[in-house]
């Protein structure tokens, strides 16, 4: 009896059992869904050492810093390329990164205002786009992200002067004007023309006054009649040069005193005009002028003609005889009254002196 009694414990024992991880399971199973939650499997990720596993980065996790700018030199001849990139501190995020660039110089060294570091990556290339500089030119590259800056510095080499030619090399200059007069502080354009090379420039020098790179030629302030020079040589072939002389005489004095007066190319006449606005106007009558001339009129608010308020005939049109006058400012009472022989050089023919017209005679 006792020998049948064994068996049968051991079925109910292994019958309870599996009875009660029947229903812790289904315990489990109904906290869940009444929970709501749900199950998932996350994927997991071996360590290094081999010893477990560690979870992967978090979504969005990746660079957050700009690290460095570099190329490979710092140094390149103008008027060419040059690759450069930029490294960031991580991998770039989901979407990539977009690093801003700029350059302290763009007409020597000019770059692309951003480039895009691919994600998963850590670098990216650009191109450096250099322009044509006179002597060596150092340009500070820089890139942007997240609040992160870095850069280099770049030197862009000017281009080496070419050789001169050898002599007997063809190359010929000729100059115009290659005489001419002006009064002090007018102006004159020198012309310079290279034949026998492609390469025409010239270099302009002058024993006084100012040139432009262009060959416009301010002559100086003189006291007395003074000769100078300008010179062109040819950069072809700097053996080759023309040289013209300038003759250079002071601005002449005022003519006339007073409310007339009579210069080289006109005689003049103060008057007040009344105009439409029922103001007095300061006006000027021109006689025995055989060319008509540019003639400007300053007018000032201070006494001895100081502190310039106004022009007449700022369009700088020729004006012959007749009767001119101001058509704004009444209250400028001060003026001076200067004929100019045209626009470009200005060089001063006649002027009054300074004219107070407060009490200059009316015009009827």
């Amino acid at each position: 009896m006792a020998v049948l009694l064994l068996p049968m414990a051991f079925r109910a024992l292994s019958h309870a059992l599996r009875t009660i991880s029947l229903l812790l399971i289904a315990f489990v199973i109904a906290i869940m869904v009444g929970c709501g939650g749900t199950t998932t499997s996350a994927p997991v990720t071996a360590s290094p050492g081999g010893g477990g596993t560690t979870p992967p980065p978090p979504s969005g996790s990746g660079a957050t810093a700009v690290n460095a700018v570099s190329a490979p030199s710092n140094s390149v001849a103008s008027g060419s390329n040059s690759s450069a990139s930029v490294t960031l501190n991580a991998a770039a995020p989901t979407g990539g990164a977009q690093v801003s660039l700029t350059s302290s110089n763009s007409a020597a060294a000019s770059v692309p205002a951003t480039v895009t570091v691919a994600a998963g990556q850590s670098v990216a290339n650009f191109t450096v786009t250099t322009g044509t500089v006179s002597a060596d030119t150092s340009v500070q590259i820089t890139a942007a992200y997240n609040n992160t800056l870095a850069g280099f510095t770049l030197t862009v080499r000017a281009a080496a002067a070419p050789p001169p030619p050898p002599p007997g090399s063809g190359v010929a200059l000729t100059l115009s004007p290659m005489s001419v007069s002006l009064v002090a502080g007018a102006k004159q354009l020198f012309t310079a023309t290279v034949t026998g090379s492609s390469n025409t420039a010239v270099t302009w020098t002058v024993s006084g006054g100012a040139i432009a790179y262009n060959g416009f030629f301010t002559s100086p302030s003189v006291t007395t009649t003074t000769t100078m020079t300008v010179t062109a040589t040819s950069q072809a072939d700097t053996t080759i040069s023309q040289t013209a002389q300038v003759t250079v005489t002071p601005v002449p004095p005022p003519s006339g005193s007073g409310y007339s007066g009579t210069g080289p190319v006109a005689s003049w006449q103060a008057y007040q005009y009344k105009d439409t606005d029922g103001l007095y106007h300061q006006a000027i009558k021109i006689t025995g002028a055989k060319t008509p001339y540019p003639v400007i009129g300053y007018s000032y608010s201070g006494a001895g003609c100081t502190m310039l308020g106004d022009k007449f005939n700022d369009f700088w049109q020729p004006l012959g005889n007749g009767l001119w006058w101001f058509i704004n400012r009444a209250e400028l009472v001060y003026v001076k009254w200067v004929w100019y022989d045209n626009a470009q050089n200005k060089n001063i023919l006649q002027q009054t002196p300074c004219i107070d017209y407060s009490s200059a005679p009316k015009y009827n």
